[in-house]
């Protein structure tokens, strides 16, 4: 006989203590409906996160305001790596994150923007990275993933916006 509800629990509980011997802070949203549905009830630290909107801009616009909005509650710069200047800065203050704590990263394409992303990462003591590209492969993301991991600081905060 199964019992999902114990299945959901235990994985749930598996996830928490996953994370909390990889000694990563979690940012929690602080909506319980939300929270409750992350592992440890939030996003995890030191740690690739990807945030993709569709093909309509609102939903792009959407998806840069979200991560500002999360990264407006971390401590530290935040580099923003992209391609060319498309971000329209004002509205990331309008999220809370001050445009003194935002270092752009302008490549010109996006291989330059995941050499820059894991650059940065390697560098402790960031709220953030965001790279906005439009496709990336798993070596890349893996690349991403263990340099966010292995930075050595205590909030490492890694996101890859994916542009459609």
């Amino acid at each position: 006989m199964r019992h999902p509800a114990v299945l959901a629990d235990l994985r749930a509980r598996i996830a928490r203590i996953e994370v909390a011997h990889a000694g990563h802070e979690i940012i929690p949203f602080g909506v319980e409906s939300l929270d409750a549905r992350l592992p440890a009830g939030g996003i995890a630290t030191g740690a690739l996160h990807e945030v993709a909107g569709s093909s309509q801009l609102a939903d792009d616009a959407s998806a840069t305001i979200f991560l500002a909005g999360i990264l407006a509650r971390t401590a530290g710069p935040v580099f923003w790596c992209l391609r060319w200047r498309d971000l329209f800065a004002p509205a990331l203050h309008l999220a809370g994150l001050h445009p003194d704590r935002v270092t752009y990263v302008e490549t010109g394409s996006d291989a330059h923007v995941l050499l820059a992303m894991e650059e940065c990462l390697r560098h402790a003591g960031l709220a953030g990275v965001v790279g906005e590209v439009t496709k990336y492969s798993s070596t890349a993301s893996k690349r991403l993933q263990l340099a966010a991991e292995t930075s050595g600081g205590p909030r490492r905060s890694s996101y890859s916006h994916e542009k459609a």
